[in-house]
């Protein structure tokens, strides 16, 4: 209990440090996200979360040719995958109740590759591997997944809210670079 309450604490802490920088205007991340943020899928968002990681390093990051659209697509082919694979194990056996699994499910799948892209910006010759390792030491898959799914809820449902869809989703990515450079500095 006291690991999740930490864990909901952490997460609020790096959305509200995400946040702070979003809407600094100063900063070109609100208007980067809006303007280019989208339009060429996982590779402009690899763009956005390289100029993030650049500005909370005070370092220039050199541009890495990435497969980020092929990348996304098995991180969160893999992540649908395991959820379809419990739906259809819930339907097969008649447990319709245990259906509402698919999204924990998926998350604890997306969970493993949380720190995907920033390794991959940092030029990682195994990312997912190292991906990894830094999903574990920030406390293994359940707490991770207590602050991913924070991100999650944020990153999907947030623009109701009136601040914007852009918006929102640009903030769980940038909370899990912020996430990710605490990590590599510890």
């Amino acid at each position: 209990m006291i690991s999740q309450t930490v864990q909901i604490t952490h997460a609020q802490a790096l959305l509200a440090r995400a946040a702070v920088l979003y809407d600094d205007p100063c900063l070109p991340f609100a208007k980067l996200a809006r303007e280019e943020g989208w339009k060429r899928g996982f590779i402009s968002g690899a763009e956005w979360m390289r100029v993030a990681m650049q500005h909370v390093r005070g370092t220039p990051i050199a541009p890495v040719e990435g497969r980020y659209q092929r990348l996304g697509f098995i991180k969160y082919g893999l992540a649908s995958l395991g959820a379809l694979a419990w739906l259809l194990f819930c339907v097969v056996y008649g447990i319709w109740p245990l259906m509402i699994g698919v999204v924990p499910v998926f998350y604890a799948i997306e969970t493993q590759m949380v720190f995907l892209f920033p390794c991959v910006i940092d030029g990682s010759t195994t990312p997912f591997h190292e991906g990894r390792m830094l999903m574990r030491r920030a406390g293994g898959t359940l707490a991770v997944m207590v602050s991913v799914l924070q991100f999650a809820v944020l990153m999907l449902f947030g623009g109701f809210t009136g601040r914007g869809f852009v918006r929102s989703w640009a903030l769980g990515c940038l909370a899990v670079v912020l996430w990710y450079e605490d990590l590599r500095r510890a």
